[in-house]
């Protein structure tokens, strides 16, 4: 700003206490070259500041007491671009201001003189701030002269304390040099490295200038000897403890040859009162030091703060990762625990397949010979009949069998307890029963016996069946190769957990649509641990929510009178990304997973069975996530109140086998359609499937298949 014509200096205040007119009358004494404005209310600021002229500056302000409220009037002031940099001074007639803070705060206030005030004092102040101002303004010193005239007499320049600027060294040779003109010259001393200068705790007795070398500061804690000073000790040691008279606040110890000058208290404070100029020179020196402790001590101080977070940061981290190591070492424990019970599951099933196996085989050899034997006489005929049909006959329903009662009842005269004689013993046609109806009671019984022996033959046959199929999955189930990446048939594995899980499915009806798909390169052991905990999940999620929603008196999420359902679907799919894959949907008409815990669902360790015990394998989401995961495909849940799916996409990337399709599935399994299975309880077959359109094994269409045979009441 080196246009400026003119100096101004503005007064506020209304002169209610004859301070404002006293000030303007002083300044303008004294300041003949700058312009002193007078203003009475802060209101009348910005007018009078619209009439100054661009190259105008008001290079100093004064408010009196007189204005009230100073931050008030100061904050109209900095809104104007013209008063932004004044720097202002207080002039009061009161011993307290609380109206100063923003004006302290943002650096407007530059100092306060109280009425009656030092004239000579307040010029020369007033001088000073006016020159700062101009000089800030890039004004040389010839230009400030012009503008502002010569200073007054009372008006202090310079620095408060000269030297500060000055190199440590050439104040230490200041020093020395005028220690030396009042005591002669002093001796150096030169000392090792090690050696303690001062002691913390004990009294000091001379000032020691360290010429060379170093000396480090160190104080006793609990914790031992610390460090606190090396680089930043400065030359001086002993200067505040002796002037305090207190005792040493640090242990100071050479730590390399150092040249020190030794001065007494009585040396040093006669070389003050001889020379006092060598006070100020001492001044500049401790300052030095002191002020090199200082900002080191707050470096340190930062650098704690910075080593603080980070230990912090450190924390946290190892309090992860120690969490993540006590899941990992859980999931190690899930794991081994779940290896040791495939080991012993393996195990069990071969012991059981074994005697499973002959008694298959003796059934069928005692049929085969019970057969015979009845054929051999024409009067055991009927009975021998009898057998072989109820050998081969389905199993039939309550209400089936009501239905044929009823249609042999009038063949039989209305005997009703001999048409159902009569259909328990095989016998559903009207005209062979009209026939039987007239012999004796003897063939009859015969033929009824048959029967029995027959449909327990047939019993015996199923349930070894059904035995032999749950120990071939679960031999595959658990089988030692399961961790490793083999063909996969995604259907048959599902298929193989439905049966080894189907006590836990009871009273849930359980739908399966399974559809052509080619073989996969996986683990089929780790496919049938994801399997399985998404069916027993799904299970569970259903029976608590019944008990949930019967503990409340409501409806379940589903509706009243809806049975529990689980679909099961197995289909060729499409990703997210185009890729073709394999969809196994697993969808339950439960009560749903909360939208805020869809995502934590995931989360180790986490679970929605807050407060049950369940007793299964352990296996999370997470897990089960991870496993489909390592596989390239991926799992999601799209859930809400009765309706739960979960969607795994397993990539045909890799796989084995045709990609266009496969006729069936491997192992001799056949193409598997759309079934029904049913573990409610119903009907002579308690926890069977129907299994409805193409066949399924060489089975019919709508065969009833048995999923969980439990022991039959025998009604003779």
């Amino acid at each position: 700003m080196g246009g400026v014509a003119r100096v101004r200096i503005l007064v506020l205040g209304d002169d209610s206490e004859g301070v404002a007119g006293a000030v303007v009358d002083e300044l303008s004494s004294v300041f003949d070259h700058v312009l002193v404005d007078h203003v009475a209310r802060a209101e009348q600021v910005p007018g009078h500041v619209a009439t100054l002229a661009a190259d105008e500056c008001v290079a100093l302000g004064v408010v009196t007491s007189e204005v009230g409220n100073v931050d008030a009037v100061l904050d109209v002031c900095a809104d104007l671009p013209a008063l932004a940099d004044t720097k202002w001074l207080v002039v009061t007639t009161r011993q307290l201001h609380d109206d100063v803070d923003r004006a302290l705060e943002e650096g407007r206030l530059w100092t306060v003189i109280t009425v009656p005030w030092n004239v000579p004092l307040m010029l020369g102040q007033c001088h000073a701030v006016i020159l700062r101002h101009l000089q800030e303004e890039g004004l040389g010193q010839d230009r400030i002269l012009a503008l502002v005239g010569p200073p007054p007499p009372s008006a202090v320049q310079g620095p408060l304390l000269t030297g500060l600027d000055l190199p440590e060294v050439e104040v230490m040779r200041h020093l020395l040099d005028g220690v030396e003109a009042v005591l002669g010259p002093r001796p150096r001393i030169r000392v090792d490295a090690g050696v303690d200068l001062t002691r913390q705790g004990e009294r000091i007795s001379a000032v020691l200038l360290v010429l060379d070398g170093s000396v480090s500061l160190h104080r006793d804690t609990e914790r031992g000897e610390l460090l606190l000073h090396h680089a930043t000790s400065g030359p001086l040691i002993g200067l505040v403890s002796i002037a305090c008279g207190e005792a040493a606040f640090f242990t100071a110890t050479t730590s390399e040859p150092t040249t020190v000058v030794r001065m007494s208290n009585e040396q040093l404070r006669a070389v003050l009162v001889a020379r006092p100029e060598v006070g100020s020179i001492l001044a500049v020196l401790a300052i030095q030091s002191l002020t090199r402790r200082l900002m080191r001590a707050e470096d340190l101080h930062v650098e704690k703060d910075l080593l603080a977070a980070d230990l912090e940061a450190e924390r946290a981290k190892l309090a992860r990762t120690l969490e993540a190591l006590r899941a990992t070492r859980e999931e190690l424990v899930d794991k081994t625990r779940f290896a040791m019970l495939g080991e012993l599951s393996a195990g069990i099933a071969h012991e059981l397949n074994n005697p499973v196996t002959a008694l298959v085989r003796a059934a069928e050899f005692l049929g085969k010979d019970v057969g015979e034997l009845l054929g051999a006489s024409p009067q055991t005929t009927p009975a021998r009949t009898s057998l072989e049909r109820a050998l081969t006959a389905p199993p039939r329903s309550t209400a089936a069998e009501r239905q044929l009662v009823a249609e042999v009842l009038p063949a039989v005269g209305g005997d009703r307890a001999l048409a159902r004689r009569l259909v328990k013993a095989g016998v559903g046609d009207a005209a062979r029963a009209k026939e039987l109806r007239s012999r004796p009671e003897q063939e009859l019984a015969a033929i009824e016996a048959g029967a029995r022996v027959g449909s327990s033959l047939r019993s015996v046959l199923a349930a070894s069946e059904r035995v032999i199929a749950l120990t071939a999955s679960l031999k595959g189930y658990a089988r030692p190769d399961a961790d490793q990446v083999g063909r996969v048939e995604v259907a048959a594995g599902v298929e193989d957990v439905l049966r080894l899980t189907g006590h836990r499915l009871h009273g849930i009806e359980v739908e399966t649509d399974f559809a052509p798909c080619p073989p996969i390169m996986a683990h089929p052991g780790k496919l049938q641990q994801v399997w399985t905990n998404l069916l027993v999940n799904a299970a569970e999620a259903i029976e608590d929510g019944d008990a949930d929603a019967a503990e409340a008196g409501r409806a379940p999420a589903r509706g009243q009178n809806v049975p529990a359902r689980i679909h099961v679907r197995v289909a060729p799919g499409r990703d997210s990304e185009g890729r073709d894959t394999i969809l196994v949907e697993i969808r339950d008409n439960g009560p749903g997973i909360p939208p805020e815990l869809v995502q934590r669902i995931f989360e180790p360790h986490f679970t929605t069975k807050a407060g049950r015990v369940r007793y299964g394998l352990g296996l999370g989401m997470s897990i089960c996530r991870s496993i489909v995961t390592d596989l390239g495909g991926d799992l999601r849940i799209e859930s809400r109140p009765g309706d739960t799916r979960i969607l795994i996409h397993l990539p045909l990337d890799g796989a084995g086998g045709d990609r266009g399709g496969s006729a069936g599935l491997s192992s001799g399994r056949g193409a598997l359609g759309a079934g029904t299975i049913d573990s409610d309880g119903a009907g002579p077959q308690v926890g069977a499937a129907t299994v409805h359109g193409p066949s399924r094994g060489g089975l019919p269409p709508s065969t009833t298949v048995a999923l969980d045979v439990r022991p039959m009441k025998e009604e003779r």
